[in-house]
């Protein structure tokens, strides 16, 4: 491929990262080819997000049956498919290949079709955005076509009369949350003491009682071991050995315990890129990699997690590539958020140990009005924020529409904004957002009134 007909940049991987990278780049009058070995729209569209989101949707309510519901899941993520294959696949400015790329230089890339033929592509820039693998668990006895991850689960045509989900974080709570209520038994098992180990504990208690309520079985701080597939029991035991059980009636398991960064097979190593000890790729601030030329983002680099989070890196790759590098934005805050009933959603940094330095607020979702119009009695709003300063730390809602709310608090913190400079702000009534006004409301009064001691504190501070 002559100089003059390179591309601005190689894309591997057209998850949600990908395509922002692509995508943008031919709308900025670059030039991108983007390469893929599976479906456009990567993990999220094909076997994540949108087929999750669907099912908790549409096994809420309705007249349809278990079936015609994971039918509706699927027919809603082919269409999407599709729909992201016509308007990515021929965005302006992006060459779409569909096969296995392989690095043989920081600036040329192998692909291997489908065919088995192969082509040589160079660029300056190469975007790996591979994505991962569900981690999978050697449970002896189970039968392989009985362990299903994200990539089975939505192929399914009934149901699981039990299924046993292991591992109780993001996937495996909403997971077990749609099941429940397609009328599968649900078996939930965790390693850890309890559920939603990364989030803070007064929000992973909400969950468990509610999932418990819908007759979701939760068993914490447990080990799989092994699986009978005469009686379809699951044998397990207590993490500390004092006691072992088996459930029984066992049809499915879900492993919800983990990803795997793909990174193998794209001849990294052989160029020198770094990895981590799980084999994600180490990227900076800007989304490069130690290797000139080479950058990463999604869950294959070590600033992944969720779909947003990716996209979100794509940007800063693309701003990167084409933009000034000076005045380059620093890393921004990443909200996560769970759906299930209620919502969960969280950004920042909340230790279950508040310093002396730090103001904690809580706010009952009970006591705002829209609550009480829905019949809501459960759920809160934490926020920490700086004494004196106002700056926001980190923030937990528990409730409705909590997926939407922290993207009020992911923006003030990004532009840097402390929580005094909201007061005045209108929010419209009755909304869920009335909590943020009354976290608002009262630390403006509780600073205030410890206006002298919060000062002396922050002098000590800077003084020491």
């Amino acid at each position: 491929m002559s100089t003059a007909s390179r591309p601005h940049a190689i894309v591997v991987g057209s998850g949600s990262g990908g395509l922002t990278a692509a995508v943008g780049l031919g709308r900025l009058g670059r030039s991108a080819v983007m390469i893929e070995a599976a479906e456009v729209g990567g993990d999220c569209t094909n076997v994540g997000c949108v087929p999750s989101k669907s099912l908790l949707h549409l096994a809420g309510g309705g007249d349809r049956t278990p079936q015609q519901v994971l039918e509706r899941v699927r027919y809603r993520r082919d269409r999407l498919r599709q729909r992201e294959e016509v308007e990515f696949g021929g965005a302006p400015g992006v060459d779409f290949r569909r096969g296995r790329a392989r690095l043989v230089a920081a600036d040329t890339v192998e692909i291997t079709g489908t065919d088995g033929s192969t082509e040589t592509v160079s660029a300056p820039n190469i975007v790996i955005a591979t994505g991962s693998r569900p981690r999978r668990l050697d449970i002896p006895g189970l039968p392989p076509d009985r362990q299903l991850t994200n990539e089975q689960i939505f192929e399914l045509e009934q149901p699981p009369r039990h299924l046993a989900i292991v591992g109780a974080g993001a996937v495996g709570v909403e997971l077990a949350t749609a099941f429940v209520r397609l009328g599968s038994e649900v078996t939930l098992i965790e390693l850890l003491p309890r559920i939603l180990g990364g989030m803070l504990e007064d929000a992973a208690q909400v969950i468990h009682t509610s999932l418990a309520s819908m007759g979701v079985r939760i068993l914490t701080g447990t080990e799989v071991l092994s699986y009978d597939a005469v009686g379809d029991r699951l044998g397990l035991a207590s993490v500390n050995g004092d006691e072992s059980e088996e459930v029984a009636a066992v049809d499915a398991v879900l492993v919800a315990t983990g990803r795997t960064p793909n990174s193998g097979d794209l001849g990294l190593e052989a160029l020198g890129v770094t990895l981590d000890e799980i084999g994600r790729i180490v990227i900076d601030d800007h989304g490069r990699t130690n290797v000139p030329g080479i950058w990463a983002c999604g869950d294959v680099s070590t600033e992944g997690g969720t779909t947003h989070a990716a996209g979100a890196w794509g940007r800063r790759i693309l701003r990167a590539m084409v933009g000034p590098r000076i005045g380059f934005p620093a890393r921004p805050p990443m909200p996560a958020a769970v759906f299930t009933d209620p919502e969960v959603a969280t950004i920042g940094e909340q230790p279950s140990e508040v310093p002396g330095d730090v103001r904690r607020i809580r706010i009952e979702i009970s006591s705002i009005d829209r609550a009480y119009t829905d019949e809501v009695d459960e759920g809160f709003l934490i926020i920490d924020v700086r004494r004196l300063t106002g700056a926001i730390l980190g923030c937990t809602i528990v409730g409705p529409r909590a997926g939407e709310l922290i993207g009020t608090v992911s923006l003030a913190m990004k532009a840097g904004v402390p929580l005094h400079k909201w007061s005045g702000t209108v929010w419209p009534y009755p909304t869920y957002s009335d909590s943020l006004s009354h976290a608002v409301d009262v630390h403006m009064v509780e600073t205030l009134s410890a206006l002298h001691k919060d000062a002396w504190r922050w002098l000590r501070g800077r003084l020491s």
